[in-house]
Parts: structure tokens; C-alpha cells; sequence
């Protein structure tokens, strides 16, 4: 059947894609096939599938979700499940669109809060103490699998920007109207972009680097022959804005637009510097 499946610690993903015109076998066929087989090795093994943490998913873009007309797959005879609209996949959540807009609005609630709660102690804390504790609880948050971020709508960025902006408000004790740019600057913290940015090519050189697990290093490679010191990664021509976001497309476009000095970095601690430096002149024009 050709599923594939990926797993960590005890949530297990399965997954397989296909086009549109072959949902009846998917659903009514394969999946459910897909399913016995899975019941049947977990009974071998002392174990049961819990159908009420179990969650079916399809993933694409609003047309091609469009033109699906199953809502639902049995897994037995007597229970079937309902295709989930959204999922929490390690406490992030996915939406069949990938559009992120749930997962970015949890997240606002979730750092508005704590924010609003940290501005309460401002006058026991020190600015440095409330820098620190703002970027253990917000900026972490943020940077929680920020590179599943990269390629979406300007409105998500957007509303992740405010989070970063509000924090840098609480420490600073800036208006609301006030220019947060400059006070971003000041405190040395890359916009959200470069931060996403940032993640991908932090995973890219690791992944060249032997230092990532063989499912991410495996979708990458040198344009060159091996042994050439040309740094620079084959591209892969996406066919959709939404193939654009996948790290196999995104990686080597990022990549290959980094100079040289910053590819060539000749360990991980000197390369996340030098990265830094990069993108912090092209948000802010720093010069020094």
C-alpha cells in the first residue's frame, strides 16, 4: 500500500499521498486495509488502538480539498472515524489548509497571557530580568517550530510580529504606538522572519554537516560532484506556492543566497554567529 510512517516516542504518524480522483480507494480501501494491519500487529504485541486519539487528516490546498467528498473512514466494521479539520502533531497545530491560522491564534492567547501576567511584576524586576524571562516564555513559544511558518500568508506573520512587538513593549515599557523597530534592534533580536529564516539554515547546515537525523539530511545535497567545494545546493522546482514551503525547496533557495563566508563556517557555533550577523544587517542595516 505504500504508506509511510514516522514516529516519536509514542505518537506515530502514518501518512500517503494521492490525488483527488483516487479518494474512493484511499478512504473506502487502502486506509482501512492500512488500519487491520495496524491492529493486528499491536494485538500481536499485547497492545489496543484507542480510536478516540486516533486522528485522520488530509492535507492540500483549498481547491484540491475542494473536490473531496468523503468526510469520514471506518477503521472496523462498527467505528469510523471523521476527518479532522485540525491536529496537535508535538503541540503544534495543523490544519488541513496548512494555512497555520489556528495554530497562530492559540499561540497569541497563550503569550498574551503570560505577557499580561509578566507585566505585573515589572516593578520587582529588572529590565535585564525581564528580558530573560520574556525570552524563556515568549520567544521560545515563537521559535517552537517557527520554520513550518516559512511561506505562509502575510497576515500569520504578521500576527506572530505583534507577539514579538508586545514582548518587546512589556520589557521596554514602550507605548502602544510607539516604533518598535529600533527597540527590536536594541535588543538585539532578529523580526520574526529572519528567525524562521534563521531556524531552516541552522537545520540545512546541520543536515550538510552530518549532525541531523538521515530523513532530513537525505532531502538535501550539493549541487557539485562530491569533493568540490562548491557550497551551493541543488534546487528543486517547485510546481505550487505550497511545494515552495517544503524544507527540500525552501532549504536550497535560502541556502544558495547566503555568502559564501557564512556557507563555508568551519563549526556549528561559528556558523549560528555569523548567520545571526547576516540577517540582523539585512532587517536593520547594522553596520558595526
Amino acid at each position: 500500500m505504500n504508506f509511510n510512517i514516522h514516529g516519536f516516542a509514542d505518537d506515530h504518524q502514518v501518512y500517503k499521498s494521492f490525488k483527488p480522483k483516487a479518494e474512493h480507494d484511499i478512504m473506502t480501501q487502502q486506509v482501512p486495509q492500512c488500519f487491520r494491519e495496524i491492529c493486528d500487529w499491536m494485538r500481536s504485541h499485547f497492545l489496543q488502538l484507542n480510536p478516540g486519539k486516533t486522528e485522520i487528516m488530509v492535507f492540500g490546498s483549498r481547491k484540491v480539498l475542494s473536490q473531496l467528498h468523503i468526510s469520514g473512514v471506518f477503521i472496523n466494521s462498527e467505528i469510523c472515524v471523521r476527518l479532522s479539520p485540525t491536529a496537535k502533531n508535538l503541540g503544534f497545530v495543523l490544519d488541513s489548509s496548512l494555512d497555520l491560522e489556528a495554530q497562530v491564534k492559540k499561540l497569541k492567547q497563550s503569550c498574551f497571557h503570560k505577557l499580561r501576567n509578566i507585566a505585573k511584576m515589572k516593578s520587582i524586576l529588572s529590565i535585564p530580568q525581564m528580558r530573560q524571562l520574556i525570552q524563556a516564555t515568549i520567544l521560545s513559544s515563537l521559535d517552537y517550530c517557527n520554520a513550518l511558518y516559512y511561506g505562509c500568508n502575510k497576515s500569520v506573520l504578521k500576527q506572530l510580529q505583534q507577539i514579538q512587538n508586545r514582548a518587546c513593549a512589556t520589557i521596554l515599557g514602550l507605548k502602544k504606538r510607539d516604533a518598535k523597530s529600533p527597540h527590536l534592534k536594541k535588543l538585539h533580536w532578529l523580526k520574526v522572519q529572519e528567525r524562521i529564516e534563521f531556524k531552516i539554515l541552522l537545520m540545512t547546515y546541520k543536515s550538510l554537516n552530518g549532525e541531523s537525523p538521515a530523513y532530513i539530511s537525505d532531502l538535501i545535497r550539493y549541487s557539485s560532484m562530491a569533493g568540490d567545494r562548491n557550497p551551493s545546493l541543488h534546487q528543486y522546482i517547485a510546481k505550487s506556492s505550497m511545494g515552495d514551503r517544503a524544507f527540500v525547496s525552501c532549504a536550497a533557495n535560502m541556502w544558495n543566497r547566503l555568502p559564501d563566508k557564512v556557507k563555508l563556517s568551519p563549526s556549528l557555533s561559528y556558523f549560528k554567529c555569523m548567520l545571526k550577523t547576516h540577517l540582523f544587517k539585512r532587517s536593520y542595516g547594522h553596520d558595526d
